[in-house]
């Protein structure tokens, strides 16, 4: 068979169903192979478009992400939403063509040649697990299955495969075997010694806190998280990336920590004597800059921290029990150990985290009530978590679509919320909608989205036309970056480069209405807050793609309850 069979029988033997990309001369030859052999190639306009499409894809599916692009620019195009997945931990299998290999020493049409010759693969070395150029198709049966293995064991992330399209056109005779040629068992617990000095501890605690990170998510254990925090009377906080995978209605959850996160999260977690962390980073946002004075104060607090990969014990707080293992494996059998002393009463704790919730909610109900024009943001979202479904995926991008969103919207289903973690990447929320609702099309999918974000990556509505995916974009319409208005006017005393207006002043946006009209989907405009609650309604009953722009303000900075260092050298602005 051809080299590009041969990877697309490699594809279909993983249970590979969708390919995500953009077609050029150089991947051609695989894309008609997956054609050949039944899976989809799902195309965009625009190669970014497509990978932050197939991590979507992955993070509701938990199916691998696969994506195929053209050489140089469609490597390049495709290289932030890549980043991004890489950044939160997608496995992401990204096949490229090349220049034809015989025509490498002599810098061709096309190729990367500026510091070595056909390098191409060196622009993704910062970002990749690992990174192969195959300039032979001999190589692909030892070369496909370690990049399968590698993309989607310990800590998964992103490999490369930087094909030269003649090598997809090479004749080889081999089997494809890729399941066979890596760990055929589930991912193992921590060690039992490490089990018992977590339970000792924990059982010992007494205002212990679970912190919960996509980890959880990743190794689908939602339902042993629940049972340790029963089994411990533990509250449940979560980072953003990891909102929805213990119930927000649930009494023992305290919702977000952080920056952005909710007032008792971080009040729990930095009075909390013994904190449990599974699979988090403590990344910087999650944890108002590591300032011990607003969200963790590890120490005193002790913590216990179970995470597959053993570089991220101890990696930023010290720690009193530190367990390499599976997020799901390791919980079942910290529960186990826990169980053995019998259930403790939680009703306590739950009563006190359930008070301090309803004091923050009481807190921030007066802009989610706003009913002046143009709509509160807070008024939007606390009308989308009241009408939208239990089950609908929220697929956010960047601003108070998605840092309001973590804070306000209530999510009681794991693989809910979908957003840009690391990188938080703008126009990430778009395409990944489609990719998501690509993942799970029995489920309501929703984009928030800024007009400045959704505009960056409009393309994306395209596929969603040609495929007939019938996601609802929400945009957050403020004639402006917000975000970034807000640092200016805060701190600089100035709005310039963040709005958009024409020559003579006036607010400017293309009419999103009439936008979505040329596209051939349905769209409507929402000026009054009251006719939210039916725009909304109406959107997602459509069951169509479905356009819904909200006027928003664009004067009110995100509720801040944590701590961002940027605030204290952005103070004096220039002066």
């Amino acid at each position: 068979m051809t080299g590009a069979m041969f990877i697309a029988e490699c594809l279909k033997q993983e249970g590979v169903t969708k390919v995500f990309g953009q077609c050029g001369h150089t991947n051609y030859a695989l894309i008609d192979a997956c054609q050949r052999l039944g899976v989809e190639y799902v195309s965009f306009r625009h190669e970014q478009m497509a990978a932050h499409a197939a991590d979507a894809y992955y993070r509701l599916s938990h199916k691998l992400a696969v994506v195929n692009v053209h050489l140089s620019p469609g490597l390049t195009n495709a290289l932030t939403g890549v980043a991004t997945a890489a950044a939160d931990s997608t496995p992401m299998l990204v096949i490229t063509g090349n220049t034809p290999s015989y025509h490498h020493a002599r810098e061709p049409h096309q190729g990367i040649r500026f510091h070595a010759d056909a390098s191409q693969g060196d622009i993704y070395r910062p970002i990749c697990k690992r990174v192969w150029r195959i300039d032979d198709a001999k190589f692909l049966p030892d070369v496909m299955p370690r990049a399968l293995n590698v993309a989607q064991t310990g800590r998964p992330g992103a490999v490369l495969l930087d094909v030269p399209m003649d090598v997809f056109s090479q004749q080889l005779t081999a089997t494809p075997v890729t399941l066979a040629r890596r760990p055929n068992f589930e991912r193992a617990p921590a060690a039992p010694a490490g089990i018992v000095a977590a339970a000792t501890l924990l059982l010992g605690a007494k205002a212990p806190l679970i912190f919960a990170g996509n980890g959880v998510t990743q190794s689908e254990a939602s339902d042993e998280l629940r049972e340790v925090a029963e089994l411990l009377g533990a509250p449940v906080a979560t980072t953003l990336m990891a909102k929805g995978v213990f119930p927000e209605n649930h009494p023992l959850s305290v919702g977000m920590t952080g920056i952005w996160g909710t007032r008792v999260a971080n009040d729990l977690a930095r009075g909390a004597d013994v904190i449990l962390a599974v699979g988090t980073t403590f990344g910087e946002a999650d944890c108002s800059s590591w300032n011990p004075n607003y969200t963790f104060s590890i120490p005193p607090s002790e913590l216990v921290q179970i995470d597959i990969d053993p570089q991220e014990i101890g990696k930023i707080y010290p720690v009193a029990v530190g367990l390499v293992g599976d997020a799901k494996a390791t919980l079942r059998e910290l529960a186990g150990a826990l169980g053995q002393t019998g259930p403790r009463r939680w009703a306590g704790r739950a009563c006190e985290g359930t008070m301090q919730n309803e004091a923050c909610q009481h807190e921030l109900s007066v802009d989610q009530r706003h009913g002046d024009k143009p709509s509160h943001p807070a008024r939007l979202l606390n009308e989308i978590s009241r009408i939208a479904p239990k089950d609908t995926v929220f697929v956010t991008d960047v601003g108070w679509n998605k840092n309001g969103a973590g804070q306000q919207l209530v999510t009681t289903l794991p693989r809910s919320f979908i957003t840009s973690g690391g990188l938080a990447t703008m126009g990430f929320a778009p395409a990944a909608a489609i990719g998501a609702k690509i993942a799970a099309p029995n489920r309501p999918v929703m984009a928030l989205v800024g007009d400045g974000g959704f505009l960056s990556v409009a393309g994306a509505v395209t596929t969603a036309v040609e495929l007939g995916i019938p996601v609802v974009w929400v945009i957050f319409n403020n004639f402006c970056f917000s975000t970034i208005r807000t640092v200016g006017t805060t701190y600089f005393n100035n709005s310039y480069g963040t709005e958009f207006r024409t020559p003579d002043g006036e607010p400017y946006n293309p009419d999103f209405v009439l936008f979505a009209q040329a596209f051939g989907i349905e769209g409507a405009r929402v000026e009054e807050p009251d006719d939210l609650p039916a725009a909304l309604t109406k959107a997602l009953a459509a069951n169509v793609p479905y356009l819904l722009e909200v006027r928003t303000r664009a004067d009110v900075p995100m509720p801040r309850t944590g701590h961002w260092d940027i605030a204290e050298f952005l103070a004096t602005g220039n002066d």
